[in-house]
Order: C-alpha cells, then sequence, then structure tokens
C-alpha cells in the first residue's frame, strides 16, 4: 500500500511538471516563429552581405556577396539585380520564381551576413543616448540593451519609433516592460537606416 501511494506521488508529480513545462514550451516557440516572421521583413540596404542559398544547387549559390551603390548584385546565371529597399523575403519570392526557367521546384534562403548601412538614434531617457551603427539585423530591444538600457525615470511603456517612408513620418509604439517578458512581440521590430528611438 504504502509503495503504491509514493508511486501515485511520484506520478502526479510528474504530471504537474509537464504540465507546467508545456506553457513555457508554448511560450518559446511563438518567440522563434515571431524571431522568424521578424526576420523575414529586414529591408535590405546597400553595404550589406548577403548569402543566398538554393536547395541542391551550389551554382546558383553565393555567399557573402556585398550589395553594391547602386543597390545591385550580380548572380550566377541570372546577372544584375536590385535587392536594395526589398525585404529578404520578398527577395527570396523573386528569386524562386526567376529560378523556375532554370531549377525544378527552387527552394531559396536568403541571409543578411553583415549590416553596413544602417544607423539609428536613441534618444530621451536611455543611459548611452546618440548614433549607433547596425552591423546586424537588429531589434528594438537589442538597440536600446546596447545604449544602456532606459534610465530608471524612463517612461518605458511608451517609447517610440520614429521612422521615415516617401517623405512621411511614421510612428511605432513599443511597451519595453511587455517585451521583456515575453508579451506582444511583435512590436519588437527590426530597425531600419535612420530610424529614431524616442525614449520618454
Amino acid at each position: 500500500m504504502r509503495n503504491t501511494f509514493l508511486s501515485c506521488i511520484i506520478l502526479l508529480g510528474f504530471i504537474c511538471g509537464i504540465s507546467a513545462q508545456e506553457p513555457q514550451d508554448q511560450q518559446e516557440r511563438q518567440s522563434l516563429r515571431d524571431q522568424e516572421e521578424t526576420d523575414s521583413n529586414y529591408i535590405i540596404s546597400e553595404e550589406d552581405v548577403l548569402s543566398i542559398t538554393v536547395r541542391n544547387e551550389p551554382e546558383y549559390s553565393v555567399t557573402g556577396r556585398s550589395v553594391r551603390m547602386d543597390g545591385r548584385i550580380t548572380l550566377p546565371m541570372l546577372g544584375e539585380m536590385h535587392v536594395s529597399g526589398r525585404t529578404t523575403k520578398q527577395l527570396e519570392a523573386d528569386l524562386t520564381e526567376r529560378l523556375k526557367y532554370h531549377v525544378r521546384e527552387p527552394i531559396v534562403q536568403v541571409f543578411v551576413d553583415k549590416v553596413f548601412s544602417h544607423r539609428v538614434t536613441v534618444a530621451g531617457k536611455i543611459n548611452r543616448p546618440g548614433l549607433h551603427a547596425i552591423t546586424s539585423p537588429s531589434t528594438v530591444l537589442e538597440v536600446i540593451t546596447r545604449a544602456g538600457g532606459p534610465t530608471a525615470t524612463a517612461k518605458v511603456k511608451k517609447i517610440k519609433i520614429v521612422r521615415y517612408v516617401d517623405g512621411k513620418e511614421v510612428q511605432f509604439l513599443f511597451n519595453y516592460k511587455d517585451v521583456i517578458r515575453g508579451k506582444n512581440l511583435h512590436q519588437n521590430i527590426l530597425l531600419e537606416n535612420r530610424d529614431l528611438i524616442l525614449i520618454p
């Protein structure tokens, strides 16, 4: 009887452990999905360094290819291609379409190895305000962290990212407390060249 009782306690503890782990695992999976979506929305700029892989087709793949100042790169078999201003997801779709004439069911992946062209400004109640260079695709949280984080008196729920698109100002809201707790991660966007982070 005693052994049966102990076995029940152990089994109950195991089940509770699994139940507690499931929400955590779901949060981690969601975080990965959010990060993948964020990466796919990165906008390529001049001087960025790209690697493009076509599965099982090494002759169409390139590594360490810099985007020229005219926004173009040269690709094997496809020649010159304008890539600046496109997201990595858009470029993957375009390359997939073009390669259909050369490769059966091409599977294309675009990676940004280095970012040289992006500079963002962090202003307001931040420990290290000023201009910050981005050398790889970076989110709002990553840049705020590099800038030393908000000061003790900062209104971290009301941070704004200011961006100019076609000459018009666009603002994005960023709740620092939510993001560091793993909530509303869609706010943690990838920054673009000349973005301004305002921390009141």
